[in-house]
């Protein structure tokens, strides 16, 4: 299948694909005459969804809050991901 259509299969741009092929995650080969791009694994890579948090305060004495916020977070963003 030719990298094109693996990337809509797996559903990432065709950059993202790119680099997966480039870095050796994606098993395939490239015809030397026209460039193209061939994988050889129908079945699209599975990748498991991370969430990144971000907490912080406006000033030291908000600074307690700290703690309550990236707990608020993390507990939201484990609820987010179990859902997927």
């Amino acid at each position: 299948m030719k990298l094109s259509d693996y990337a809509k299969k797996a559903g990432v741009s065709y950059k993202r694909a790119h680099r997966w092929w480039k870095a050796g995650q994606l098993k395939g080969y490239q015809i030397p005459a026209t460039g193209t791009i061939i994988i050889e694994s129908d079945s699209p890579l599975v990748v498991e969804p991370i969430a990144l948090i971000y907490a912080r305060v406006s000033s030291a004495e908000a600074k307690p809050n700290l703690e309550r916020q990236a707990t608020r977070l993390t507990e939201y963003a484990d609820r987010w991901l179990s859902n997927l």
